[in-house]
């Protein structure tokens, strides 16, 4: 009963801040937050030289945010490849037809091409390192549904899998020092002299590509990870 109590009174207490956070922001001087918006509009690509004013935002402005939100798909990868048993899954028989099968083996590369485009392309086009990493997630979640947990990690194997996804975080980390390298603020792309390019090239926008490229590789390990630990039992 106790333990239960901790756990209502904890959310309680969650829930209560979060609103006092939303309400504070919520209050903020409308001039303020005016001034905010219309700079990232009309001096984002400027500064940044990232055509997509999304990424400029995500992995410039407000690298933090974007560095926070990674670090929390990479915590729940890491405790749920820790808590899970390996050699165990609920998905092993998954049979499907031949035309399934087919289908996915054909759908697959294009999945690759894509995931890559929308990473790669981020700071010119739609897209990003978060949207690229989910695309590419889905290639192991199908094999997991189609050929089954051990098929899959057959194939993507899950230490190689938390690699890529510790290259991505340790790599997002050490581009955002290169800002106070070059005299300025942790994952201060634009403001850090690093030259964005030719705006509108693909190889321009500073470290925002780069930055694009360590998120993308960091959420797609670490979804592949979290979704093949969720269907394993004990």
């Amino acid at each position: 009963m106790i333990k239960e109590l901790y756990k209502i009174g904890l959310v309680v207490s969650l829930a209560i801040f979060l609103l006092f956070i939303f309400y504070e922001i919520h209050n903020l001087d409308n001039d303020r937050k005016r001034y905010v918006s219309e700079h990232y509009i009309s001096e984002g690509v400027q500064e940044t030289g990232a055509i997509n004013l999304v990424a400029s935002v995500l992995l410039d402005y407000r690298g933090l945010d974007t560095l926070g939100e990674a670090t929390v798909i990479l915590t729940a990868a890491a405790f749920l490849a820790f808590l899970v048993p390996i050699t165990k899954a609920t998905m092993q028989d998954t049979k499907f037809t031949m035309i399934v099968s087919q289908t996915i083996k054909l759908i697959i590369p294009y999945l690759a091409v894509l995931g890559a485009y929308l990473i790669l392309f981020g700071h010119l086009s739609p897209g990003g390192g978060f949207v690229g990493g989910v695309v590419l997630a889905i290639i192991p979640i199908l094999l997991t549904i189609t050929y089954g947990v051990e098929f899959s990690e057959y194939k993507l194997k899950p230490a190689r899998k938390k690699l890529v996804e510790d290259i991505g975080a340790i790599g997002f980390i050490l581009l955002g020092l290169l800002g106070v390298l070059t005299g300025s603020n942790f994952l201060a792309n634009g403001q850090a002299n690093l030259g964005p390019g030719n705006t509108g090239e693909l190889i321009s926008a500073g470290l925002i590509p780069y930055l694009n490229l360590m998120i993308g590789l960091k959420v797609g390990a670490g979804l592949a990870i979290i979704f093949n630990s969720l269907i394993k039992e004990k």
